[in-house]
């Protein structure tokens, strides 16, 4: 009975060292954190590593692109020059939470000041989340 006992322990310890966990929490993570884009626009998409995207954020460097003001001085939000066109998902599950590759597409409208703009494009995946920066360049005169 000593023997069993002690054959079941070390059984028990052997499967309990020899199990690698795989801890399910969320991943986002981008290919980089910034691009710089021409003046004249067009369609790109954003390479990212997630636990699948729940969300996608578009803000604006503070100035111009971000406001229209009134001649009473009122702002009201401007439609921006940065757009989400759709999230692109493909993926195989491996694990409770699977990470895949999916990717973020954008529309940029075309710069038509001489003025270089930003853009933070805000990715989530559950409560993580990562910010990539997009610089469009001024439009050459």
């Amino acid at each position: 009975m000593k023997r069993l006992t002690i054959a079941a322990i070390a059984a028990v310890a052997m499967l309990a060292t020899s199990c690698q966990r795989i801890w399910d929490v969320p991943v986002v993570e981008l290919a980089q954190s910034e691009y710089n884009v021409s003046s004249t626009g067009g369609v790109m998409v954003i390479p990212v590593c997630s636990t699948g995207i729940d969300d996608v954020e578009v803000s604006y460097k503070w100035n111009s692109d971000e406001w229209e003001t009134d001649a009473n001085g009122d702002m009201t939000p401007k439609e921006g020059w940065c757009k989400v066109v759709k999230i692109i998902n493909e993926y195989e599950a491996t694990r409770a939470l699977p990470v895949w590759d999916s990717g973020v597409q954008i529309e940029i409208q075309p710069n038509t000041v001489s003025v270089e703009r930003t853009a933070y494009i805000t990715v989530w995946s559950f409560n993580q989340s990562a910010v990539v920066t997009i610089t469009q360049t001024a439009k050459m005169e």
